[in-house]
């Protein structure tokens, strides 16, 4: 059984309560209260409009969507992005997106149907050598649109742990120690 914990929220123009999508979904869905167009290579913050207070010995987690990350070059670049107890401003979400521009000729080179569709939907310049192909509104190809409403990221809510830090000589002898280096399991 899961433990509960409260988590004031105040709702700003278009923010919205973070929604628990089942009875057993550990994160709960951020949605996008403006629209906003992020080009191959930006990173920009997305304000979620709502500003929370949290129980002591509480943080939150914004994480990303799973299937938003496998569908679209979307990424959340500081996940977990931790919201502390103690904080009391605007949330916001860090998003990314990581689509590769130098990769679009590849693209229209192995997918034929891509490439009619490129050119059937977008205009192209030539910039310094290199076909550069931008919608009506002078976007590039591979440009994400985040529509108001749309689900970009989860929260998760966490209790956590305070270190007490004791300096020692010898920290490796301390308890079991597994060997092996990172990633490695030592056996």
């Amino acid at each position: 059984m899961s433990e509960n914990t409260k988590v004031y929220i105040k709702l700003l123009n278009g923010g919205r309560i973070p929604v628990c999508q089942s009875e057993f979904s550990a994160g709960y869905d951020l949605f996008a209260p403006v629209d906003m167009v992020i080009r191959p290579g930006e990173t920009k913050i997305m304000p979620m409009n709502f500003v929370i207070a949290l129980e002591p010995d509480v943080e939150a987690q914004v994480r990303p969507r799973s299937g938003l990350s496998l569908r679209t070059t979307l990424r959340i670049s500081n996940s977990p992005g931790t919201i502390d107890s103690d904080y009391r401003d605007l949330v916001g979400v860090i998003i990314e997106n990581v689509f590769d521009l130098s990769n679009l000729a590849y693209l229209a080179y192995e997918n034929e149907d891509f490439h009619k569709k490129l050119i059937r939907e977008y205009r192209h310049i030539d910039s310094l050598g290199q076909r550069i192909y931008i919608d009506n509104d002078g976007n590039p190809y591979g440009t994400i649109h985040i529509n108001a409403g749309d689900r970009i990221a989860q929260l998760v809510f966490s209790r956590y742990l305070k270190a007490e830090f004791i300096e020692t000589d010898k920290p490796e002898y301390i308890g079991n120690n597994r060997g092996g280096g990172f990633g490695h399991s030592g056996k």
